[in-house]
Order: C-alpha cells, then sequence, then structure tokens
C-alpha cells in the first residue's frame, strides 16, 4: 500500500513537531536534574557539616567537663595518698584542658562565647592555683592541710563556676549551630521553590511530548506486562515457580504425558537453622537444596519452588519405580550435604497419576500427605541428626574441651543426686550441662578465639548467648524442656547476673545448679591465664561467693561433696 502525499506531510509535521516537543523536554529534564543533584550534594554537604560540628561541640563540652574532674580527683587523690604520682596525671590533664580551650575559637567564634572562656579560664586559674598550693603541702607531707584546700568553699565555689560556665558555652555553641541550621533551611525552602518552578515547566512539556507519544508508550507498557506476567522463576533459587507449576500441570494431564509422577518435598530444620545462623544461612540451605534437585533431575523434568521451604518435582513419563528410585537418589545425597555443619534434609513424597481420571492436583495433595508421613516418622531422626551438627560446630568454635562439659554434667548430675531430685529432672540437668553454652555457636570465631580484652561490643556479643541459645533450643523439641535453663545459665543469685538480671529463686533450679559446676570445672581444672585451685581453695572461693553469685543452697551441697572423702581423692578426674 502507497502512502498518500498529503500523509507523508502530515506525518512529518507531526514527527517535527513532537521531535521539538521532546528535545525542550529533555533540556528542561537535564536541567532539573543538575540542580537537583546539585541541591542533594550541597545539601548532604550542610548535614554532614552539622553533624560534625554538633559531634565537635558535643566531644568539647564532654572533655571540659571530664578533665576538670580529673584534675580535681587528681589533686584529691594526692592529697589522700600522698602520692606525688597523681601530679604527673595533673600535669598531663591540664595540659589537654590547654587543647580544649584552643580548639572552641574553631567552632564559634562569637563574643558570648569568648567572654564564658575567659570566665573559665579566670576560674580555672584561681582553681589550678589552690591544686597547684595543694600539690606543693603533699610534696612537703602535709596530706591533711592539702586534704582541707581541696575541701574549702572558696575551691568548691570556683569549681561550680566553671560548670555553670562550660554549660553556657555549650549552649553558645549549640545556638550558634542551630542559627547556622535555620540559614540552611531558609536557602533550601528557596531552592525548592525554584525546582517546583521547575518542575511545573516540565510536566507541561513532558504532558505535551506524552500527549502525542502515547500510542507508543501503550504498546510498550502492553509489552512489559506481557513479560512480567511470563516471569515464572523464585528469586531466591532460580528455579521454576509456583505459577508456571500450576500451568505445567494443567498441560501434562494430556494422555500422552501418562503416566506422570509428582514428588513434593520439604525442607526439616529450616527453622532452627534461621534461628541458629540467621535467615541469610537459611537461604543457603534453599540454595544449596535447590542445587541438589537440579542435580537428581532429568531433562524433561520440571522442578519447581513451590512456596516457602516446599518444592514440587513435576516428572512426565515416569513409572512408580523410577520415581522411587529417584526419591532414593535425592535422599542419599542429602545425607552427604551439609551447610554450617548442619545436613541438608528433606522430607519428600511421592505419587504416579497412571490414568487420565486422576485428578493431577489431587494427586498433588496426596503427595503432600506422604511427604508430611514422611516428615513425621523421620523428624525426630533429621532433628538429632541437626543437633549433632550445632553441637560439633559449638565445640570446634568454642574455648572449652569435650572433657569440659562432661565434668559440668558429672558434678551436676552430684549436685541433683545430693538434692534427692527426680530422676527425670536429673536427666534434664544432664542435657543442661552439655548444651547450656549452644548459644556460643552464634559468636564469631574471632571473637571467641580473641587472646587480647574483649572490646565493649564483643563483650555485649559474648552476653547475648544465653538469649541465642534460648531461641535454638525452643526451635527444638530434644532442647525445649531446658531452654529456661539455658537462658538462665548467667543469671546471679543477687541478680547482678545477665541477660535479665533475675534474683534468687526467681532463676530456675537447673541454671543455678549448672552455674555452681561450671565454675567448680573452671576452678579445679584451670585455664591457661589461670592456675588450678586446690579443694581447700575452691571451698573457700565458694562460700565467699555464696548469695552473692551463687544459689547459698547448692553451694553447701558442693561443699558436702567436695567434703567426702569417699566421692574425691586424687586420682577422682574432675578434681586435680
Amino acid at each position: 500500500m502507497v502512502n498518500h502525499p498529503r500523509g507523508r506531510v502530515k506525518n512529518a509535521v507531526e514527527g517535527n513537531y513532537f521531535n521539538a516537543w521532546f528535545i525542550i523536554s529533555i533540556v528542561i529534564t537535564v536541567f532539573l536534574i543538575f540542580i537537583l543533584a546539585w541541591h542533594l550534594v550541597y545539601s548532604n554537604e550542610m548535614i554532614e557539616s552539622f553533624e560534625q560540628q554538633e559531634l565537635a561541640v558535643q566531644q568539647v563540652s564532654g572533655q571540659l567537663q571530664r578533665y576538670t574532674d580529673n584534675l580535681e580527683m587528681a589533686a584529691k587523690m594526692a592529697a589522700a595518698t600522698g602520692d606525688l604520682q597523681w601530679e604527673i596525671d595533673y600535669n598531663d590533664y591540664r595540659s589537654r584542658l590547654d587543647e580544649v580551650f584552643d580548639r572552641i575559637p574553631e567552632l564559634v567564634a562569637t563574643e558570648e562565647a569568648r567572654e564564658q572562656i575567659e570566665r573559665i579560664k579566670t576560674y580555672r586559674a584561681e582553681i589550678d592555683a589552690i591544686e597547684e598550693e595543694a600539690l606543693s603541702l603533699v610534696a612537703r607531707g602535709q596530706k591533711r592541710e592539702a586534704a582541707d584546700l581541696l575541701a574549702g568553699w572558696v575551691y568548691t565555689g570556683n569549681q561550680l563556676e566553671v560548670i555553670v560556665a562550660t554549660e553556657n558555652l555549650a549552649s553558645i555553641m549549640n545556638a550558634h549551630i542551630n542559627e547556622r541550621i535555620a540559614y540552611e533551611q531558609r536557602l533550601t525552602r528557596t531552592l525548592l521553590w525554584i525546582l517546583a518552578a521547575c518542575l511545573f515547566v516540565l510536566i507541561i512539556s513532558w504532558w505535551v511530548t506524552i500527549k502525542i507519544w502515547r500510542t507508543s508508550l501503550k504498546k510498550k507498557k502492553e509489552k512489559d506486562q506481557e513479560v512480567k506476567y511470563l516471569s515464572y522463576h523464585d528469586a531466591l533459587t532460580g528455579l521454576l515457580n509456583r505459577a508456571f507449576l500450576e500451568e505445567e500441570m494443567a498441560r501434562v494431564e494430556d494422555i500422552a504425558y501418562l503416566p506422570v509422577s509428582i514428588i513434593m518435598l520439604d525442607f526439616n530444620n529450616l527453622k532452627l537453622v534461621n534461628d541458629t545462623y540467621g535467615h541469610s544461612a537459611g537461604d543457603q540451605v534453599l540454595k544449596k537444596g535447590a542445587e541438589l534437585l537440579k542435580r537428581n533431575c532429568r531433562d524433561d523434568d520440571i522442578l519447581a519452588r513451590w512456596g516457602g521451604d516446599e518444592f514440587v518435582i513435576l516428572l512426565p513419563r515416569t513409572d512408580e519405580k523410577s520415581v522411587q528410585a529417584i526419591s532414593s537418589r535425592i535422599i542419599n545425597e542429602c545425607r552427604k550435604t551439609y551447610t554450617s555443619s548442619v545436613p541438608v534434609s528433606m522430607a519428600l513424597g511421592s505419587v504416579t497419576r497412571v490414568s487420565q481420571g486422576q485428578d493431577i492436583f489431587k494427586c498433588l495433595n496426596e503427595a503432600e500427605d506422604r511427604m508430611y508421613d514422611h516428615k513425621l516418622s523421620e523428624g525426630r531422626n533429621s532433628r538429632s541428626a541437626a543437633l549433632k551438627g550445632l553441637l560439633a560446630t559449638l565445640e570446634r568454635k568454642s574455648y572449652e574441651t569435650e572433657s569440659h562439659y562432661r565434668c559440668v554434667e558429672k558434678m551436676s548430675r552430684l549436685i541433683g543426686e545430693e538434692m534427692e531430685l527426680p530422676e527425670s529432672e536429673i536427666d534434664r540437668l544432664s542435657m543442661l550441662a552439655r548444651v547450656h553454652d549452644i548459644g556460643m555457636i552464634d559468636i564469631p570465631d574471632q571473637v571467641l578465639g580473641k587472646s587480647a580484652p574483649l572490646t565493649e561490643e564483643e563483650w555485649e556479643m559474648i552476653k547475648k548467648h544465653p538469649e541465642t541459645g534460648y531461641r535454638i533450643a525452643r526451635s527444638s523439641k530434644e532442647l525445649a524442656h531446658i531452654a529456661e535453663g539455658i537462658l538462665n545459665h548467667h543469671e546471679k543469685w543477687d541478680g547482678s547476673g545477665y541477660p535479665e538480671g533475675l534474683r534468687g529463686t526467681e532463676i530456675s533450679l537447673l541454671a543455678r545448679i549448672v552455674a555452681v559446676a561450671d565454675a567448680f570445672e573452671v576452678m579445679s581444672s584451670g585455664r591457661p591465664y589461670k592456675k588450678a585451685m586446690t579443694r581447700e581453695e575452691i571451698i573457700v572461693e565458694f562460700r565467699k561467693c555464696s548469695g552473692s553469685q551463687f544459689d547459698p543452697g547448692i553451694v553447701k551441697v558442693l561443699i558436702k561433696i567436695l567434703e567426702d572423702e569417699n566421692t574425691f581423692d586424687a586420682s577422682t578426674p574432675l578434681f586435680n
């Protein structure tokens, strides 16, 4: 078909009209993006500048107060002890205080700030004179006179004046920063109005452009929706998803695909892995399991993630014998596959559709029922294997040895038997003694193996292990009955323990027993940083900590056991 000349002219005019508006829109867009980018960079720089200045103000205020207090402490300690070593500390703090005064003009250079600085320096000069005189008295051996001088009203009054002046200086510096912030906010509002005006012009230009281009955009949108609709893959594993599988199930209902087998699989202990190592580790289990399944599927098999931790394999032209062989192969390979020391364990169920009279979705439901039957029958074994993996990881990571946990378990049992606890409670006690530190599994190796003193952040990480252990225990049927004991085993009788600060009988009995047994093992065996204690030293130490760190009643039971020569002698493994 040949286009009419008028049509070609009309199309050319419309094309030129569209191109002109398109160019205008692009130019305005670029201009707006430039202004917006500049504003974002500028605002970000201003925010960082304000944050740095605010932090500097806080640091200066804190340092003024801290070094003033340190000077006072050094002078008073010298007066109290007569030790002139404190004079060295005094001079060091004084030098640091002078450095702080030099920093203040860099932060704010107003008349009010200078007045407060001079005021502080004036009072500090009087304070320095008194403190120097006190140090001189100490040097002459007149400690009492030095202490009286530092306790006098003149000294105390000047200290109070310094505190007030310091607070005023901090307020002035903060007010200065706030004024700058207010100015920047006004500038920002002005820029936003400019941006709004540009945006208005941009909207009009693009509206004209889009109106001309509407048909093309509509077709593109429809195509994008079609592409999105055809996106049938799971983001985590890369497998096909449920939507695709359901369509395939409808397709393979045709007689040509008979017999059709379905395998439904579900990961065991995924919650335990998530609670122990975090959800990223759980995702790794799913990925590794998906790779395992792909290796055991044939080219014509359809493997999909059904949802959560459930997967489905659709096997066209596969009889029951073949699907059983594939299922066995998957189970056997699972036993050899580990993630974070935990075996990749799956429960599965399979069904074979042999005639068109069978509804394939009912077959899927039947496969699901068989999968849950398998999960119930193998659940205890899979949980036990997962728990063994966790304990193996704990032993590898922990600074404590297997003999430590055996000794703690043995002493815990002795105490429980002496207290005439029921056998069921003694069994719980033994389990708690062996796994009370299971929460350590979540702590990085570099923290557990660190020989230098721990930082505050690292110590806080260590103190969270009872809560982590509690969460792990609650996820496992084998450990759920001792979860409370794991949570409480670092609590102290006087309430100074962690994580909840429980006191007395608020702490579970089993946790109190394990705390005593654990401490006994450490004392009796020693550590690289501390030699082992004798029986008499251990008894003295426990009596000293009775009623503060440990339950007094349990301590009495322990001492009774230790004093029983029939229970302990030189060859007893628990006692060195």
